[in-house]
């Protein structure tokens, strides 16, 4: 009469475990890795970015020109915010604040007077649309200026 042990349970347990955390590692470890390497097809907020009243806002653009902030999705990119027109409800957009390099020294400069984007490293000028340049759709809902930064232009 032979005597077989029976399996035992708690290092089945343990082993299983480590197997799932092992599972889990390497899933979480290309998931950050996908994010990282594409930000702008990683949703882990809202679509749209709200940028503030729409009344206040376009007050601030007639007087200083469009505002530059960080892509809250994205935060090595930076855009401006644009206002054009009478209308505080309506001509909004938002311009990758970028033409030629992504440095800090080919930053776009905003020129009042004739209201254009320059670009100091090649000394090309846009229009104060942006047109040229990558754009990105903005919209007033409840007074309020929203930016969709996943869709560029």
């Amino acid at each position: 009469m032979s005597t077989r042990r029976p399996p035992n349970r708690g290092r089945l347990i343990v082993a299983g475990s480590l197997i799932a955390l092992v599972f889990a590692a390497v899933l979480l470890f290309f998931v950050v890795r996908f994010a990282s390497r594409n930000p702008e097809q990683v949703n882990l907020g809202p679509r749209v970015f709200r940028v503030g009243s729409a009344t206040r806002l376009a007050r601030e653009v007639e007087q200083r020109g469009p505002f530059l902030f960080k892509d809250p999705l994205n935060r090595e990119r930076e855009v401006f915010v644009q206002h054009l027109g009478q209308d505080p409800n309506t001509g909004w957009s938002a311009v990758r604040a970028y033409a030629s390099r992504e440095t800090v020294e080919c930053l776009l400069r905003w020129e009042p007077d004739p209201g254009r984007f320059v670009d100091p490293c090649t000394s090309q000028s846009y229009p104060a649309d942006g047109a040229g340049l990558t754009t990105y759709p903005a919209e007033v809902r409840k007074g309020v200026v929203s930016v969709d930064l996943r869709s560029a232009r």
